[in-house]
């Protein structure tokens, strides 16, 4: 889990390094009476940290497989008060609990993140599979605390890091990279079949290895090593007859219909 753990720790050092630019004005306001503030999402953050903590940490332990519970996410949000506690005391409380997860989570052993457990939504998962959905989550949040100018975003992505990270969340086929506003990058390797249905952005595909043949719609075209192809939202599409070691970078961008 070293990808994990450094990636929570990079999230954990990025909060603290930019929240102070925002206001305390920005941070409280609520774009509509249902909707969170900032300070509230930081605030839904912090239950997001205890509560998988403690899923963490009864997994190891529990009959199998260890059933996670769900929890009222606007409940916990206004019973904690959250909109009106002290930004440095949630900060704090939000880094804490996330430095124990990284605690815990080193001390795993491949058979205890290999252990099955069935998600909120009734999915049937592994405790890897949780833990790395965790930090997805925590990701998706802070940017929407965080402006795109007080965002910390790599700008590079390496072949290497890309398949150690799928790697670790085997046995997906696909990780998310890199999401900034209608942008999003994944690496993607189809095992046998591309199981894939038509997406809601405009998307590109970049080869990096393996050929094959792709079929968009009616239209069916050979493809190789650093060919683009690209794809309207809402077009059939999938990669059949490719060699076991295809691999392609995905980029969905635009408007999402």
């Amino acid at each position: 889990m070293e990808a994990f753990l450094k990636r929570l720790d990079a999230q954990i050092r990025r909060l603290k390094g930019n929240i102070h630019a925002i206001p305390e004005a920005e941070l409280q306001h609520k774009p509509a009476p249902e909707k969170w503030s900032k300070k509230e999402i930081l605030g839904h953050l912090i239950d997001s940290a205890r509560y998988n903590l403690n899923r963490f940490s009864e997994t190891p332990f529990a009959a199998s497989p260890y059933q996670a519970q769900p929890y009222n996410q606007d409940h916990q949000v206004a019973i904690n008060r959250y909109q009106e506690a002290d930004t440095e005391h949630l900060i704090a409380l939000w880094q804490g609990l996330n430095r124990q997860i990284c605690t815990l989570v080193q001390a795993l052993t491949p058979a205890q993140l290999a252990l099955p457990l069935v998600t909120p939504g009734g999915e049937h998962r592994t405790l890897r599979w949780l833990i790395e959905d965790y930090a997805e989550h925590l990701e998706h949040h802070l940017n929407q605390i965080l402006t795109p100018d007080e965002a910390v975003f790599p700008f590079q992505i390496t072949l290497e890091n890309a398949r150690a990270i799928l790697q670790e969340k085997a046995p997906a086929e696909f990780v998310p990279l890199l999401e900034i506003g209608d942008l999003q990058i994944e690496y993607y390797q189809p095992n046998v079949i591309d199981r894939q249905k038509p997406h809601i952005q405009d998307e590109i595909y970049v080869i990096i290895s393996g050929e094959g043949d792709f079929v968009r719609e009616q239209d069916t075209c050979r493809f190789k090593p650093h060919d683009v192809l690209f794809v309207k939202a809402g077009e059939e599409h999938r990669f059949v007859n490719f060699t076991t070691d295809f691999a392609c970078w995905v980029v969905f961008y635009g408007l999402k219909r």
